[in-house]
């Protein structure tokens, strides 16, 4: 049978049902009921309170209270006052049970010390008795009251601690969402962790991941948790604990526990890296190709066809170090089908290779690439060339302006070890993550440099490395350097 109790918030116009089994319902189990439809959360901040809807001023003040069924009540929220040094909240109303409203039993010998007391301070007075007798009478007896006090307070047990207003017994189960800091544990209280009568017991600080999104998380099962922490599995990644106490594996991730309890670590964030990985190349790759423009503008018009790559199909292009000559063209008298006797190095063997290693400009045989000759004059007039340029124009090769600030930056190091560096929040590469070369450069070009810390007095240097000449070349310098 369902039953219907109707109630209504004195700030409300409209009001409100609840529904239960039977011919009435308990004040404790209305307030419960009215909390939770009214989402009120746990009650910790305010107090509920019933009243008489025929007399507002009448509350419903002991929890076991029965209002019949059909009946309209005003509830109304109070803010929670502290009394007797107790919160009197709405909060056992959630997850609490009734109150028990205990009564004094006068018990037959605290009658009788009553009514020996009564019978020692009702002695007859005499009315014709002065003021001053009456009074010194009444000092008598409230010595005499206060006498008998002492006497019954002696015998009373001494309390030297408040008992807690919560729940001593080890068996009590905490609410959903508690955990043990001590342990990671959510089955007991952190005052009844086992490990608080283990003297071996090392403690273990746990974070927590406040602020980290659900998707840069690894759930790790607590069972292979604790394997690797007591290195049980049999594997090299062992969980030890840092000098923080923070838990650390092999590979540097930090172990931290969500709100219900499970253990995760923080992945890296690959897509930003790659994200910011490839705004980095762009840029590398667009300054450089803006630079060569206005280079090879300047080439044409001084005509200086010696630093074009002849090799280059669609559209001309500025030939690179190292470059090299065949040994059968060395002179613009014999150029038959190239434009220039010079070539880019690794471009000049890709084509030899797929030509049977026949001269792509008078197709001549057996053209090998240990037979090709390094020409470092045109190398050292190309590089005179571009300063030159470049000063004119007001604009500085990449690759040069990533030498010199690396340089400053390696001289800075030497001369100022213990400097600190400004942080710029970049963000970090991960740990795995392959080393992928831009778009355009060739495989033995080297990546270029890590996002680091600078000077901020120090101008940032270009997004682009050069390339590092091949180990034959050096060779060939070093007889140069010797003359």
């Amino acid at each position: 049978m369902s039953s219907t109790i109707f109630y209504k918030f004195l700030s409300q116009k409209t009001q409100s049902t609840i529904h239960f089994d039977g011919t009435g319902i308990s004040v404790f189990d209305l307030k419960h009921e009215i909390i939770l439809q009214n989402q009120l959360g746990q009650g910790t901040d305010f107090n509920l309170r019933l009243y008489h809807s025929e007399q507002p001023d009448l509350e419903y003040e002991n929890d076991q209270d029965v209002i019949s069924r059909s009946s309209f009540v005003l509830a109304k929220r109070s803010p929670s006052l502290s009394k007797n040094g107790k919160f009197n909240n709405a909060s056992r109303y959630v997850s609490g049970k009734p109150r028990i409203n205990k009564k004094v039993m006068n018990t037959t010998a605290t009658m009788a010390a009553n009514g020996a007391a009564n019978k020692n301070e009702s002695r007859p007075v005499d009315e014709n008795i002065s003021e001053e007798d009456r009074i010194k009478l009444m000092f008598e007896n409230q010595s005499n009251a206060w006498a008998q006090t002492q006497d019954e307070l002696s015998t009373h047990k001494v309390v030297y601690n408040k008992p807690s207003a919560t729940g001593t017994n080890p068996e009590d189960i905490p609410p959903p969402g508690y955990m043990c800091y001590r342990c990671g544990g959510k089955d007991h209280w952190i005052r009844n962790c086992p490990t608080n009568t283990d003297p071996n017991f090392e403690g273990k600080k746990i974070k927590r991941t406040t602020g980290i999104p659900k998707s840069y998380l690894k759930t790790i099962s607590k069972e292979a948790a604790t394997a690797a922490e007591n290195n049980n599995d049999g594997s090299d990644n062992q969980i030890t604990t840092n000098e923080n106490g923070d838990l650390v594996d092999q590979q540097g991730n930090t172990y931290m526990i969500t709100e219900t309890g499970e253990y995760v670590i923080a992945m890296a964030d690959n897509k930003t890296w790659l994200n910011y990985q490839q705004k980095q190349q762009n840029a590398a790759m667009k300054a450089k190709q803006e630079f060569e423009s206005k280079i090879l503008e300047c080439i044409e018009k001084d005509q200086r066809t010696e630093f074009l790559d002849p090799l280059a199909s669609s559209i001309k292009k500025l030939l690179a170090p190292p470059i090299v000559m065949t040994s059968c063209c060395q002179s613009k008298e014999i150029l038959k089908k190239m434009t220039n006797f010079n070539y880019h190095q690794p471009t000049l063997e890709q084509v030899l290779i797929e030509n049977d290693f026949h001269c792509p400009n008078c197709d001549s045989e057996d053209v090998f690439i240990d037979t090709l000759i390094r020409n470092e004059e045109l190398e050292s007039s190309l590089q005179d060339y571009i300063k030159e340029k470049g000063e004119q124009l007001g604009i500085e090769d990449p690759i040069t302006a990533a030498n010199n600030a690396l340089k400053r930056s390696s001289e800075g190091d030497d001369d100022q070890p213990d400097a600190k560096r400004q942080n710029i929040g970049l963000p970090s590469r991960p740990n795995m993550l392959p080393m992928v070369s831009p778009f355009g450069m060739p495989p033995g070009m080297p990546m270029p440099p890590m996002p680091m810390a600078m000077n901020p007095n120090m101008p940032m240097p270009p997004m682009f490395m050069p390339p590092v000449p091949p180990p034959f070349a050096m060779n060939n310098q070093q007889p140069q350097q010797k003359k």
